[in-house]
């Protein structure tokens, strides 16, 4: 006697439908670091931009342009009124005002310093208004630090 299937039980359904759920969990995992990497790594990459920027004009001027006179400022969250004015003063004083940085990123950024010769531009990664614990920081030497949070 022969019996003909007309379709998957009920058990092969749910072990399937398990397998994908199990493999779409990994790869949100996955994609979600991807991102976050990419995201730290155009960070990186804008800081590096605005330190060369920072050379020019203290061949041109003499000093370094800050957005805060203190040695270690405090970046503002992107997308506050506080986060757009500072972004907008980076670009206009090293940027000849080309929008450069991206107004809708994770990263807040200031240029500080305590003297005309020094400067220090910090990046805070923010989600949701926060700050995640992660800063990068890069110097008039070069060479960016992050904190052990990134």
């Amino acid at each position: 006697m022969i019996t003909r299937s007309s379709g998957f039980s009920l058990v092969e359904l749910l072990v399937v439908v398990a397998i994908v759920g199990i493999i779409s969990a990994v790869a949100t995992i996955a994609y979600t670091g991807y991102i976050s990497s990419a995201k730290a790594s155009a960070a990186k990459n804008l800081m590096a931009q605005i330190a060369l920027a920072q050379s020019e004009e203290y061949a041109n001027s003499g000093s370094y342009f800050k957005t805060d006179s203190t040695a270690e400022c405090r970046p503002s969250a992107p997308g506050t009124s506080d986060g757009e004015e500072t972004i907008v003063n980076i670009e206009f004083a090293l940027f000849d005002g080309a929008q450069t940085i991206p107004r809708d990123g994770n990263y807040g950024y200031c240029i500080g310093g305590d003297d005309a010769n020094n400067f220090l531009v910090i990046a805070h990664e923010f989600s949701g208004g926060n700050h995640t614990g992660c800063t990068l920081s890069i110097g008039r030497r070069g060479g960016v630090i992050s904190s052990n949070e990134c």
